[in-house]
């Protein structure tokens, strides 16, 4: 049986920049190193929730430009596969500006669906990503198909420890672990990107409307810093998790930041790190990686106050505080990676926080909505809603696709 540490490695890596451009750059750069490199029909097709996460945000090191053929051309003709997701960490605005000129060669197609897909095709040869961002399935060269060892059925096999388990399993696996060392590079890395936005004026600038020196505002100010930083695109990397560098980020700082503040030791404060990157894996479980749902704010917020709660109190105070979070923001909407994404990341580590203080003190849950006197079957709840909010996903992409055109 996989314990916390392998199936938290198995989700977590450094990615520079919103996952979803990356997986489209990084597709492009297979087909290219292992296909054949031809300027004719250039085709990239997409389903409907990457391209919502695709198509507004910053690209890293394009002065805040943004695009789905942007990101497969700068991918095409300068994307190196073995970069993975930090592949646009060597961009420059000479090849950035033939990036521009090249994407206009690009058609893309959209198909229907919450799963990750991403196939880019010219005349002789065609690249497949599924499921998960850095998972190229296959390329086929005039005929001829090379397969990629697949680390999406080694991350399944592990995620299925969690799946269809009670939620108290998050605890158990975390109780088992006797060191938390592994989740030390995420919360450096995100710490980083939070130094540096609190340095300067990024993205929307949501970290500089906390001045206070309330522990609230301060979680609040060095979170979105961090998200801040990334969705504008600067050249440093975020740990992510479950494939969203926000996730990581909400996932980790609110954390690490409290269990420091409060005097808790290294080791603790990385234990709770550990529980709140594990409750979030939990939850993205039910509403899926790219979702209606927003998990940076949702599954993240719900890790963050389950960690919390967990640090200065009880499995049964920690579930609580999960519970606090669903009944809050359960079912908010993800529209999209842009931004103003520092603003739903603020809304875990805020209502994560919040959460957390009022199972703390004792405040109740009660069995309404969707809410259940067990957790577990409440989490399971969010996956019913998800799926029939399908066309809710279909609505955004149609509005954003409207703007566009």
């Amino acid at each position: 049986m996989y314990g916390a540490k392998e199936i938290i490695l198995s989700e977590i890596k450094p990615a520079l920049g919103c996952t979803e451009p990356v997986a489209i750059a990084l597709n492009a750069a297979y087909l290219r190193e292992y296909g054949v490199f031809d300027e004719k029909n250039l085709k990239l097709t997409v389903n409907t929730n990457l391209l919502k996460n695709a198509m507004y945000v910053p690209i890293p090191n394009t002065s805040k430009r943004f695009g789905v053929k942007l990101a497969f051309a700068l991918g095409y003709l300068f994307g190196d596969v073995n970069d993975g997701l930090n592949i646009f960490k060597n961009l420059n605005e000479e090849k950035v500006k033939k990036a521009l000129e090249f994407s206009e060669k690009v058609k893309v197609e959209l198909i229907e669906g919450s799963e990750l897909f991403i196939k880019s095709e010219n005349s002789y040869a065609e690249a497949v990503t599924i499921k998960f961002h850095d998972n190229i399935e296959y390329v086929i060269s005039k005929g001829e198909l090379k397969e990629f060892d697949n680390h999406q059925e080694e991350v399944e096999v592990k995620s299925y420890v969690l799946e269809d388990k009670p939620f108290d399993i998050v605890y158990d696996l975390i109780e088992q672990e006797k060191s938390f060392e592994f989740v030390k590079e995420a919360v450096e890395l995100n710490m980083a990107l939070a130094e540096y936005g609190m340095n300067h004026d990024v993205g929307i600038n949501v970290s500089k409307q906390f001045s206070g020196d309330s522990l609230k505002d301060k979680i609040c100010k060095i979170t979105t810093s961090a998200s801040d930083s990334r969705m504008d695109g600067v050249n440093m990397p975020a740990m992510s998790l479950t494939g969203s560098g926000n996730h990581g980020i909400s996932a980790t700082l609110p954390v690490w930041v409290y269990a420091k503040e409060k005097g808790f030791s290294e080791e603790e404060a990385l234990k709770s790190v550990a529980l709140s990157m594990l409750i979030t894996i939990y939850i993205k479980l039910f509403i899926g990686r790219l979702s209606v749902i927003c998990g940076a704010a949702v599954a993240s917020g719900c890790g963050v106050a389950g960690a919390i709660a967990y640090l200065e109190g009880d499995r049964e105070t920690s579930k609580k505080a999960v519970k606090h979070v669903i009944q809050n923001i359960g079912t908010l909407l993800c529209d999209g990676g842009k931004m103003a994404c520092s603003l739903k990341v603020l809304q875990g580590a805020s209502v994560g926080y919040d959460s957390a203080k009022f199972a703390l003190n004792a405040m109740e849950v009660y069995e309404d909505g969707i809410m259940f006197e067990d957790v577990t079957k409440t989490i399971k709840a969010l996956k019913g809603i998800k799926e029939k909010m399908s066309g809710v996903d279909e609505e955004i992409v149609k509005i954003m696709k409207e703007k566009l055109l």
